[in-house]
């Protein structure tokens, strides 16, 4: 009997799905990087060069709009259709930081403009060489082949533009910063065609506005923490068995039950840095940092020599308070 091999290929593919460390994802709000823009409330769209039907103003006006954290719009966008007091005038703000003594002021904070730089596509021609069987036997095994060369096009879209924010009051630039997007496709005219132009260079402006968007805003992002699953602390079986039944429960998005699940082993096993590694990744998903720090910390004790996820961790929580600090102020 013949045994065939498997692709190389195929084997890594099997491994890595039998050996890949498996991870639970949070999901946390974090602060904008351009944090001067990000403590404006009230901004006005003026605009772009090169934007002659309008299509990149409204586009980034509706993604600034669209920015909800905690349930509430993050900014209001003054414009054409912004909504009107009484008096028709435009919505009128506070500025907090001022006395009460200080009138009541309207409009935007901060005017929104800038160029398109980039707004199209192109098409580059290429060859590729086809090696087809002319002539087969009764078996239907190629006896002949002929080499031919075929067109082919590779569609190419770029987006590039660079928004302005300037303080309305003080004329300050807050941020000049360029957002660039490419979008291809690729397609031998013998086996069809590639995405069209338009749906490349739509897809390229987006993702580039909404770069913008996540530069100037607070965003949410989804953070994957890796978990231990063993250690060399000589787990009883029906401890491996707790910590692998967790581990079920967390990649099936159920959290709660598989820290329940682990905090019932911790109880029954108090050796290793396995247990309290989890523990610590169950207060951080509960957003317990204090707990979470102190969990890891046992868990690095615990460990003697230095455990990459460990280390992780603890740096992670780090970052996560100096997130904190930045956000509360820029959700003043």
């Amino acid at each position: 009997m013949t045994v065939r091999r498997l692709p190389l290929a195929l084997c890594c593919l099997f491994l890595l799905c039998a050996c890949a460390t498996p991870v639970v994802k949070k999901q946390m709000l974090i602060p904008a990087p351009a944090a001067e823009v990000a403590r404006l409330t009230r901004l006005r769209v003026t605009g772009f060069d090169n934007d002659g039907a309008g299509q990149v103003r409204a586009a980034v006006e509706s993604a600034l709009a669209s920015v909800v954290v905690d349930g509430r719009p993050y900014f209001t966008l003054i414009g054409a259709n912004a909504p009107s007091t009484g008096l028709g005038k435009p919505m009128q703000w506070i500025d907090s930081s001022k006395t009460k003594g200080q009138p009541i002021r309207y409009g935007a904070e901060g005017l929104v403009q800038g160029s398109v730089d980039q707004n199209g596509w192109q098409d580059e021609r290429y060859t590729e060489d086809r090696s087809e069987c002319v002539a087969e036997d009764a078996k239907g095994r190629c006896l002949q082949t002929r080499n031919r060369r075929v067109q082919c096009v590779r569609r190419v879209a770029q987006f590039s533009f660079t928004p302005r924010v300037v303080q309305k009051d003080t004329g300050e630039v807050l941020l000049s910063q360029e957002f660039s997007e490419t979008g291809q496709s690729n397609a031998c005219l013998d086996r069809g065609t590639p995405a069209s132009g338009a749906t490349l260079l739509a897809t390229a402006r987006a993702k580039a506005i909404a770069r913008f968007k996540n530069h100037v805003a607070p965003h949410y992002v989804t953070m994957d923490i890796p978990l231990i699953t063993e250690d060399d602390s000589g787990m009883s079986a029906q401890t491996k068995v707790l910590v692998s039944g967790g581990v079920d429960f967390a990649q099936a998005g159920q959290t709660g039950k598989a820290c329940q699940v682990w905090r019932s082993a911790a109880r029954s096993h108090s050796a290793g840095f396995a247990l309290p590694y989890l523990s610590g990744v169950c207060a951080e998903l509960e957003d317990d940092l204090d707990q979470a720090e102190s969990f890891y910390s046992q868990a690095e004790k615990r460990a003697g020599n230095p455990v990459a996820e460990i280390t992780a961790a603890l740096a992670r929580l780090k970052t996560t308070r100096a997130n904190l600090d930045r956000l509360e102020q820029q959700l003043k």
